[in-house]
């Protein structure tokens, strides 16, 4: 009941003139459904009275039932209307503040959380949930309305009878009781899977091309048929539960009006008195049986209504927990009462024995503490899962500290609002997402005001204009969705782009120069030296050529800063950083001598002879070693 009273509240706070305007609909939709049944009884006993050749008084029976059908279908449409206009409303409400509530979590509740259920939570669940306002919040009045008053018409009419066809009702009721409680679980379980389906679907549709590459369609076919192979046999357990509920309805609906005939004709002729060859009755009269009849016929209705609404009701339950879920979520970021504006900063970063792990497990920093001055760069580099990224992500607070402050400017990050912090905090992430707009949108997103001389400006240092002037719209051009078009270097130029287009005092770059080549990495760290002249720039990569300029390295190992300093320090001490330089060396020069060897083929006499003639890498002979240096290899 408290999820239901929840989504009632949804209803009532902003729409209360409208649901009284419902509810207005719903009783006068009652009174004039209830006024037929005793007009047409009234109609029978005038009839049976009266005399062959009078028919005084039956045209205004006539009229009055023809006033009661058009008032009720008056109130009917009021009562649609209204229900439609208040669920699409409420539904509109609940998709914005759902949105709004994800825009607002941190990245510590999204990494939990799959893409695919959350798009069922913010479509299916608050379909659900509008069903149930649209059925449940304004037309079940209608349902109590109905059965209130056919009950007491029925009573009044005759209180043996009536109890007597009202006798199904309390069965009814016990039986939408049940069917409500075990449509509640299987309803939650449908929502569950049709996250899955959508999740299946999304991860499906977003990785086509490697499903392509591995001819894995037949597979994923399986796969999806499996997910959504649940939510059909969920989906058909919850209607046949519905379905079996209704036919019971239905039967006890036909048993009262066989029972309300059986004892009511025997009250009719046994009540019966001819006086002067006219018929009288002293219990029921053959209007009021009528009435009764027409009183169970209108019960369908409602009766009818009713297993829908156990099923909507059953339904809203397991859509509203979920959705609740979601809008209730309290994120582990969030601004401190009375957080301040942070105005443009200087750039001083420092780490104050910062320890940082995710839901208490193991410790992914531990008692980090360092000290940036403005204007420096810093270049981290470790193995995966050393924490090098986690560090970089507090800084603008995707992540609190579990331990410790992180400071700007002397400031803790924690006191100042998020906005205000990361307009301060530009960061080029690793993985690059690209919106279906054109690249002048994407360039300045973030930066909606920008003209397109400062859009241009930005390209130009991220190497990107030449491209993009290229294009037959130029800056209009329009990527396809996640950059459909765009190579995985032009992607991350464009990344970097829409970050200095901000102009941020701290800059972040998470191995933005990954996925490009040799010759545009060289162009890009020509361009971004400029760039980061009088900003504190940290630079997350492993590549040497990208730390050898640093102000400060960090080598980061368990979470920890196991060495700092300068590339020459840093060699001369044969720690970590001289592992992990003479690593990649030696990978790049094997790497370049097997290009090179498959290029330019070793030729024997005569200019070709053996495998080397196929072009393969000539083996090594004994005692010759790989070049140490890549750059010394003879190039074809």
């Amino acid at each position: 009941m408290r999820i239901l009273w929840r989504i009632f509240l949804l209803v009532w706070r902003p729409y209360k003139s409208r649901v009284v305007a419902g509810y207005i609909s719903v009783v006068g939709t009652a009174l004039a459904a209830l006024a037929i049944p005793r007009v047409l009884g009234a109609g029978v006993d005038r009839v049976l009275s009266s005399g062959q050749h009078n028919t005084s008084g039956l045209y205004l029976f006539a009229v009055v039932l023809v006033l009661a059908g058009a008032a009720r279908g008056l109130f009917s449409f009021g009562q649609t209307y209204v229900g439609e206009a208040v669920s699409q409303r409420v539904a509109y409400d609940i998709r914005n503040a759902f949105f709004d509530r994800l825009q607002h979590l941190s990245f510590a509740y999204h990494d939990k959380q799959m893409t695919g259920g959350l798009m069922s939570r913010a479509t299916a669940d608050v379909e659900g949930v509008r069903q149930f306002v649209n059925m449940g919040a304004i037309r079940f009045g209608f349902v109590i309305a109905m059965v209130a008053g056919i009950a007491a018409a029925m009573l009044l009419t005759d209180v043996k009878l009536g109890l007597v066809c009202l006798a199904f009702v309390p069965f009814i009721g016990w039986r939408a009781v049940m069917t409500s409680m075990s449509q509640r679980k299987i309803w939650l379980r449908v929502q569950e899977f049709i996250g899955d389906m959508v999740t299946s679907l999304q991860e499906n549709l977003s990785g086509i091309r490697l499903v392509k590459a591995f001819a894995a369609e037949e597979h994923e076919k399986d796969k999806f048929g499996a997910v959504s192979g649940k939510v059909a046999d969920e989906t058909f357990r919850a209607e046949s539960s519905w379905a079996r509920n209704f036919s019971v309805m239905q039967l006890a609906f036909v048993a009262s009006i066989g029972t309300a005939l059986w004892f009511g004709g025997h009250e009719v002729i046994a009540g019966r008195v001819v006086t002067d060859g006219q018929a009288a009755y002293t219990r029921v009269t053959p209007g009021e049986l009528t009435s009764l009849i027409f009183y169970i016929g209108l019960l369908m209705m409602p009766v009818r209504m009713m297993g829908w609404m156990v099923n909507s009701f059953s339904r809203a339950v397991s859509c509203g927990e979920r959705m609740f879920e979601v809008l209730d979520a309290m994120s582990p970021v969030a601004d401190r009462p009375g957080a301040k504006r942070l105005g443009r900063a200087r750039g001083e970063v420092a780490f104050d024995n910062v320890s940082f792990s995710y839901d208490e497990g193991v410790p992914v920093l531990k008692q980090v503490t360092v000290r940036v001055p403005q204007g420096r760069t810093v270049a981290m580099m470790g193995r995966p899962g050393s924490g090098k990224t986690t560090f970089a992500h507090l800084i603008p607070r995707f992540y609190d500290a579990s331990e410790g402050r992180v400071l700007l400017d002397g400031v803790d990050v924690r006191d100042v609002t998020q906005d205000s912090l990361r307009d301060n905090v530009g960061i080029v992430q690793q993985d690059v997402f690209i919106h279906t707009a054109s690249i002048r949108e994407n360039i300045a997103y973030g930066t909606a005001d920008a003209s397109l001389e400062r859009v241009v400006e930005a390209a130009k240092t991220a190497q990107l204009h030449d491209f993009i002037a290229g294009l037959p719209e130029g800056y209009e051009s329009v990527v396809g969705e996640r950059g459909i078009g765009l190579s995985g270097g032009q992607k991350q130029r464009l990344s970097i782009a829409r970050t200095l287009l901000r102009d941020p005092p701290v800059l972040i770059l998470d191995d933005s120069t990954s996925s490009v080549d040799a010759e545009t990495e060289q162009a890009l760290q020509t361009a971004l030296g400029g760039v980061v002249k009088g900003r504190t720039t940290f630079i997350i990569t492993n590549r040497i050529s990208a730390m050898r300029n640093a102000d400060l390295i960090l080598v980061f190992k368990g979470g920890e800063i196991v060495e700092r300093g300068r590339h020459e320090e840093l060699l001369s001490l044969n720690g970590e950083y001289r592992r992990l330089h003479d690593e990649q060396v030696r990978s790049e020069a094997a790497l370049n001598a097997r290009e090179v060897a498959t290029v330019e083929p070793a030729r024997g006499e005569n200019g070709a002879g053996g495998d080397e003639g196929l072009g393969l890498p000539r083996p090594l002979t004994a005692g010759e070693d790989e070049p140490e240096n890549p750059s010394l290899v003879r190039r074809g």
